[in-house]
């Protein structure tokens, strides 16, 4: 094999994720998706067999609490013992979530698994016919939270043909996730190393070719904030190029749908639109949500009146019960086909007052109450502002729909 290596880059498996806001599908299917972190990490050294890969890089979040339960440890710990009859290596870093494994396991892992135990850049040799072939270079999170940006302490070992960096972090100056070990992408390239794994943000993305820095994304879905097939990359290096294939671990996924229902004069025409929609996701189970767009004045009646939501029920008795099965968790209301005079609407003093009301709610305020019950905010997920705002878009919705019979 030469100075060829072929590894797995993943991240973020989060097991034993207690898929919040999931808990209204039914119990078959709720408890598929509870163990699909589990089902992830199956397919994960699956493929690292059949790749037959040198070793596996972990960059952080392996568990998804700092105080994992024996159930998620031990699994994880099967899987590394599989691994070791494969003669598979695995390198672990831990992050923001499961910061407390860096000093507290429950478990004795086998001498194939190696970890990052310290918050400082340290790296491992893999080895192969007892000469250094890659270095790997980490930190583990220690505490939860870590701020500083730890691109300065990797330097490169001299005389190892192979520099790989694990990082679990942020772009600096990112609004989209927390700022964790944060880092410039000039930084990472000016190293000199042929591959950074990433972790920490869960979309899978390219951030540069020459070299590869990649996030390689969550193991599985978790919400319809995750969306799409979720997985790890195959990576192989050698003396002149490097070459990453992605590989799909999940076992379910989470999608959009929005559906152009301009067509449907009655819910009738809906169900059958929806039923030739529902066909083209077949290939592996999914958890949908459906916005329907250009909708009519008698299905918006039909949203209202609740009569839609029993063409929902009607749909999911059909397809839950297949393999692979599809689910529609929700299903809201996106464009009119026409047009709402707003301004109409504004020369009437009291409906002026009521949409300057919703426009400036502070949802934060209103449902401070709830968010902060000690067993309801354990199922409840951190809302952006993009959802706040339709959120608040579809209470006024209702409202205006309430008072004038449309919005």
């Amino acid at each position: 094999m030469g100075t060829n290596v072929k590894f797995i880059h993943c991240a973020d498996l989060h097991l034993d994720s207690p898929f919040k806001g999931m808990s209204t599908l039914p119990d078959q299917l709720y408890q598929q998706l509870k163990k699909s972190t589990f089902t992830a990490l199956n397919n994960l050294v699956d493929t690292a067999i059949a790749e037959q890969v040198d070793f596996i890089l972990i960059v952080g979040d392996i568990f998804d609490s700092s105080i994992q339960s024996v159930y998620a440890e031990m699994q994880f710990l099967l899987a590394c013992q599989r691994l070791k009859q494969a003669n598979i290596t695995v390198y672990i870093s831990f992050g923001n979530h499961d910061f407390r494994q860096a000093h507290h396991r429950l478990a004795n892992y086998p001498d194939n698994v190696h970890f990052f135990t310290s918050s400082q850049v340290q790296h491992k040799l893999f080895t192969r016919d007892a000469k250094p072939l890659v270095a790997i270079h980490g930190f583990s999170y220690t505490e939860r939270a870590v701020f500083e940006n730890k691109t300065p302490a990797y330097k490169k070992v001299e005389g190892v043909p192979f520099q790989v960096g694990m990082l679990h972090g942020s772009i600096a100056q990112s609004k989209d996730h927390d700022p964790y070990a944060p880092f410039q992408l000039s930084e990472l390239k000016a190293k000199g190393f042929d591959y950074w794994a990433l972790g920490h943000i869960h979309k899978r993305s390219i951030l540069s070719e020459q070299p590869f820095i990649v996030y390689s994304g969550n193991t599985q879905g978790r919400s319809i904030k995750e969306q799409g097939e979720k997985g790890c990359y195959v990576v192989e290096l050698n003396q002149h190029q490097a070459d990453i294939r992605f590989i799909p671990l999940d076992r379910i996924e989470f999608r959009e749908l929005t559906v152009n229902v301009s067509t449907c004069e009655h819910i009738d025409q809906l169900y059958q639109q929806l039923m030739t929609q529902l066909t083209h996701y077949q290939a592996k189970s999914t958890i949908l949500f459906i916005s329907l767009k250009k909708y009519n004045a008698t299905l918006e009646r039909g949203y209202y009146k609740g009569e839609i939501e029993d063409i929902v029920d009607m749909l999911n008795e059909r397809f839950s019960s297949q393999k692979p099965w599809i689910w529609i968790q929700a299903i809201t209301l996106s464009e009119r086909a026409s047009v709402i005079d707003q301004a109409q609407l504004n020369h009437d003093p009291f409906m002026a007052e009521l949409i300057q009301s919703f426009e400036h709610a502070d949802l934060d305020e209103v449902a401070a109450e709830l968010w902060h019950h000690p067993q309801a905010r354990r199922f409840l997920l951190e809302l952006h502002d993009d959802e706040i705002a339709q959120i608040n878009k579809q209470a006024l919705d209702l409202a205006l729909y309430q008072l004038v019979g449309k919005v």
